[in-house]
Order: structure tokens, then C-alpha cells, then sequence
């Protein structure tokens, strides 16, 4: 059996990766999910008919893995209810707001200087991340407070800022590297503070030239820091692997990166940081990539809980020949049953799959025992042998095969020939184990 089978995965960039950040307008009505993180879920803080301004905490959890959720308009509390949620894969409480079109904003999170930065304490700055709702918006959602708060007898080594941006289609991060270099630069500033000033890695892929560029720019004055720009896969964006082609070890499944010394983060996720320590913005926008079957594909800095419905219409996407879309990216988004499931944290790219440029998919048929899955997997996992057992009820069995090391990259289902949903099976299977 072949184990070391090589999957490349074409990239569709080119057109998006040039395209500049625009600011969409704000919806007339957000939805803002409660949950939008991995962990314990909000409680609103709000009721029908409150009035809510801008950046206006409005759930919130005691739990210590949470993260709170803002309004991201001023406004009307006018419904609480149920709306999709494409990381939940079903509906899950949220919170309407009507736009009143005032525009005022809470001043709870008051902005520092960068000039105050040394001066302020590890543990503003954390309480500052928590406050601001920030999650890891490489996909995983873990709150980021948690992570820049490793136990004091684990030393963190190096800081790695995964600017890989794996999926296939996206591409908001990319324009993150080069239109807000200097916000990230601060972003890893603020970071590196609280951990303790580790050496900093930035990896990227080298077919980002002009966010290569940019970076070495911006972060040729810094210390212990460098920039590492290779032709990374596909796989690698996942944080276990990129540490393995940045260090050279394995990540053992049942630990964390800081018992190695390294804590990863995304560029959206750092960018972030910035605009809470030095703007007083918690995280109510995002960039996210519209492309797929677009004419023109677009990175537009979109505000959270804005239907994607009303991001369609606002660029004549015609509904009728609408076949898919997907949040997220391709292979470990999701494609959502209705166009008014909001934009969330982690809605890192809308991507729109027409019905008159429609592939037919494989169909599902019998496993035919081919193995491409076992080869293809990056943590020599058995996909099929979890989904098997899975299938029957036997789920201490896939268990034992490691099944919640599964990280969801979906290189199972991309090579299987005979159609198995194999990630979507045990993604689903390992949620409702954590549930």
C-alpha cells in the first residue's frame, strides 16, 4: 500500500487574489449568531426591543472556553430566534437587529496607544482579546485569549503566524497581508508581549508575491523574526502539519502546540488584535472572499451578521441559477441550505456555484477498497475504516482508530472515487460526540 500518495490540489485565485478590500454596506437587519466559537455557548444580554449600538456586547458566557458576540449596528433588538448556522450545520440562536442608521457606537473598549503598549499589563491585553469576542479565524473558532494564555511552566518558543490560506479559493487573507500589513505587524506586537517575546514565524506560501513583499518590508526591523515563504501544501495549512514543515517534528495528537513551545495563529485572527488593543473595535467585520462562478470575484470587509442573501443581491448574483454556495471554502466549509444564514466569525469566503456551469458529482456507490483515503490522509488516519464502524453504531471502535484526531481537512472525501462523504461522516460524528 502506497502511503505517501501526493494529492495536489489546484488553487482558483487568480482572479481574487487581485482584487482590493471593499467595505460592503451594513445590513438593514443582522442576524448575529450567538455561537460562534468552539465551546460553551452565549446567553443574550439583550431583549426584544432593546436599543443596541455598534461594537454593544449583546451575548455573552461565564464559561471559560467563550467568547462574547457584538452588535455590529446601532439599532433595535427586534427578534430572538433561530437562524442557520453554517459551522453547527443546522439552526442555532441569534439575535436581530434592525439598522436604525445612527451609527453610534459603545466606547466600552477604550483604545490604546502603540507608544502605551509596554506599559500596559499581559493581563489587560488578554482580558482586552476576551472582551473583544476574538477567535481564531483560521476555521477552528477556539477563543484567543485562551491561547495566549499557556501555563506559566509551558515557555513559548515561537510564535507562528499561519499565513498559508490553504483553501483553495480564498483569498481574504491574502489582501489582509497586503493591505493591512502594518495592522498585522501590531497585531504580532501585541502578541508577542503577552507571550513572552518568542521568536516570530510568518509562513506563507511563496506564490504570494506581493504579500511576500509586503511582509518583508513591514517586518524587516524586527527581532527574531523571519518570514518563510515555501510552496507549502494544501494539507500544511492545518497548524499539527505546518509546525512538522517549519520544525521538523510531529505534533502528537493528544497535545496541544504549547507543550511544544509554539502557539499558532491566523492573519485574520491577528488582525483582529490589533483593531481591539489599538482601535477599541471588537470583532463585528471581517474580510471574506466572494468568488466561485463570479464574474468578478471580491474581498469585501463585511459586517457580521449581514444576510448572504443580501451580499448576492447586492452584486446581481441571479438566484435561479444558483446551484450551490458554500461557506468557508471548499473543502472544509459548508454548503448552506438558504441564503439567510448570516455571515459569521468564520465565514472566511462565500463561494457561489451556478447550475449552468454545474458538474454533475460522483455519486455515492459501494467502497470498492481502493485505499486512496487511507493513503491521502495526513495523519495516516483510516477514513474508511472510521466511517465503517461509525455507520454501524460501533462508535468505540472509531474511537480506537483515532477518529476525533480527524481535523476535518477533507482530503478523504476530494479523492474517494466511489463518492463517501468519509470527512462530512466523521466530522458530524465527532461533533455530536462533543456535544
Amino acid at each position: 500500500m502506497n502511503l505517501n500518495l501526493t494529492v495536489k490540489i489546484e488553487e482558483r485565485k487568480e482572479k481574487a487574489r487581485k482584487a482590493p478590500i471593499e467595505v460592503f454596506p451594513d445590513p438593514e437587519t443582522a442576524v448575529i449568531l450567538t455561537l460562534q466559537h468552539a465551546g460553551a455557548p452565549n446567553a443574550p444580554l439583550v431583549s426584544v426591543g432593546d436599543k443596541v449600538s455598534i461594537g454593544q456586547k449583546i451575548a455573552d458566557s461565564e464559561e471559560t472556553i467563550s467568547a462574547p458576540v457584538h452588535s455590529p449596528i446601532s439599532g433595535k433588538v427586534v427578534k430572538i430566534g433561530d437562524a442557520y448556522n453554517f459551522k453547527q450545520t443546522g439552526l442555532s440562536q441569534a439575535i436581530f437587529i434592525e439598522n436604525d442608521g445612527k451609527k453610534r457606537k459603545d466606547k466600552t473598549l477604550k483604545p490604546i496607544s502603540e507608544s502605551e503598549l509596554k506599559d500596559v499589563s499581559n493581563d489587560f491585553l488578554v482580558k482586552r482579546v476576551r472582551e473583544a469576542g476574538i477567535i481564531g479565524l483560521g476555521g477552528a473558532g477556539f477563543p484567543t485569549h485562551l491561547k495566549l494564555s499557556p501555563p506559566s511552566d509551558k515557555p513559548i518558543k515561537h510564535l507562528v503566524v499561519n499565513a498559508c490560506e490553504s483553501e483553495i479559493y480564498n483569498t481574504s487573507d491574502e489582501r489582509l497581508l497586503i493591505e493591512k500589513t502594518s495592522s498585522i505587524l501590531k497585531g504580532v506586537k501585541v502578541m508577542r508581549k503577552v507571550l513572552g517575546y518568542p521568536e516570530v514565524v510568518i509562513a506563507t506560501k511563496n506564490n504570494k508575491i506581493e504579500a511576500v513583499e509586503r511582509l518583508e518590508e513591514a517586518f524587516s526591523g524586527e527581532p527574531d523574526t523571519r518570514i518563510v515563504a515555501r510552496p507549502f501544501t494544501y494539507q500544511q495549512g492545518d497548524a499539527g502539519l505546518l509546525q512538522k514543515a517549519l520544525f521538523g517534528w510531529e505534533v502528537n495528537a493528544e497535545k496541544r502546540s504549547y507543550e511544544m513551545g509554539v502557539v499558532v495563529h491566523n492573519v485574520a485572527t491577528i488582525n483582529a488584535v490589533a483593531k481591539a488593543v489599538f482601535e477599541g473595535e471588537p470583532l463585528i467585520s471581517r474580510v471574506t472572499t466572494l468568488t466561485g462562478d463570479i464574474e468578478e470575484p471580491k474581498n469585501l470587509l463585511v459586517k457580521i451578521g449581514t444576510p448572504v442573501g443580501h451580499i448576492l443581491d447586492y452584486f446581481k448574483v441571479d438566484p435561479n441559477d444558483i446551484r450551490k454556495v458554500v461557506l468557508g471554502g471548499v473543502m472544509m466549509g459548508k454548503s448552506i441550505p438558504t441564503t439567510k444564514a448570516p455571515v459569521a466569525k468564520l465565514t472566511s469566503s462565500i463561494i457561489v456555484f451556478s447550475k449552468s456551469k454545474y458538474k454533475p458529482v460522483k455519486r455515492r456507490t459501494d467502497c470498492i477498497r481502493c485505499s486512496k483515503c487511507i493513503s491521502a490522509c495526513p495523519l495516516h488516519l483510516h477514513p474508511v475504516l472510521i466511517v465503517e464502524a461509525i455507520e454501524k453504531g460501533d462508535i468505540e471502535r472509531a474511537k480506537s482508530l483515532h477518529m476525533t484526531d480527524h481535523f476535518e481537512c477533507g482530503m478523504c472525501s476530494y479523492v474517494c472515487p466511489s463518492g463517501i462523504p468519509l470527512a462530512e461522516i466523521i466530522r458530524s460524528c465527532v461533533r455530536t460526540l462533543h456535544c
